[in-house]
C-alpha cells in the first residue's frame, strides 16, 4: 500500500468522523452523515481501501476519540446504535465493488443500496441484542424496526443514490482515488 493510499484512508476516516458530527437527533438512532461518507469512501477508494477507512474510523472511536455521533470510547460498544457503525465497514466494501468492477450507473446504485442493507441489517440486529440482552429493555423485532430502521429507510435510499451519482460525476471528471 502506497503512502498516497494511506493518506486517502486517513482522509476518509476523518470525513466519516466529521459526518458523524453533523446530526439530527431523532429518537435513539440519530440521523448523521456517517453513511454517505462511508459510501463515498468505498465509491472513491474502492472496496479494500474504503473498508479500511471505516475500520480506521471505528478504531479511532473505540480508543476514545469523540468521532462517533454519541462521543467515543470502548463503552460505545454497549450503545444500541453501535451496530450501525460496524455496518459501515461492509457498506464501504460493497459500495466500492460498484466502482471496482466498473459497473454502469444502475449497477453502482445497486451496490450502494446493497451497502445500505448491510448497515441496516447489522445495526438492526445489534440494536435488538443490546436493547434486550444488555440493557434489559424488552423490544421485539417489529418495535425495534419501527424505532431503529423505518424512520431512516427513505432518507438513506435517497442519500445512497445521490452519493452514487456524486461519485460517478467525480469519476467522470477524472477523480479516481482507487487507481492513484
Amino acid at each position: 500500500m502506497s503512502t498516497k493510499h494511506l493518506v486517502y484512508v486517513a482522509l476518509f476516516a476523518a470525513l466519516i468522523a466529521v459526518g458523524a458530527q453533523i446530526r439530527l437527533p431523532i429518537g435513539p438512532v440519530p440521523v448523521t452523515f456517517q453513511v454517505p461518507m462511508a459510501l463515498l469512501a468505498g465509491l472513491l477508494l474502492g472496496p479494500r481501501l474504503g473498508a479500511l477507512s471505516t475500520i480506521v474510523y471505528l478504531l479511532m472511536g473505540l480508543v476514545g476519540l469523540p468521532v462517533f455521533a454519541g462521543g467515543g470510547g470502548i463503552a460505545t460498544v454497549f450503545s444500541p446504535t453501535f451496530g450501525f457503525i460496524v455496518g459501515l465497514i461492509p457498506a464501504a466494501f460493497f459500495a466500492g465493488l460498484g466502482t471496482a468492477y466498473g459497473t454502469q450507473l444502475l449497477g453502482s446504485i445497486g451496490f450502494t443500496l446493497l451497502a445500505l442493507i448491510s448497515v441496516f441489517l447489522l445495526g438492526f440486529l445489534y440494536f435488538i441484542f443490546i436493547m434486550n440482552i444488555v440493557l434489559g429493555t424488552p423490544m421485539d423485532a417489529a418495535e425495534a424496526f419501527k424505532v431503529a430502521v423505518l424512520p431512516f429507510i427513505l432518507k438513506d435510499i435517497v442519500v445512497a443514490v445521490l452519493t452514487s451519482l456524486f461519485a460517478r460525476t467525480l469519476h467522470a471528471r477524472g477523480l479516481n482515488l482507487a487507481s492513484n
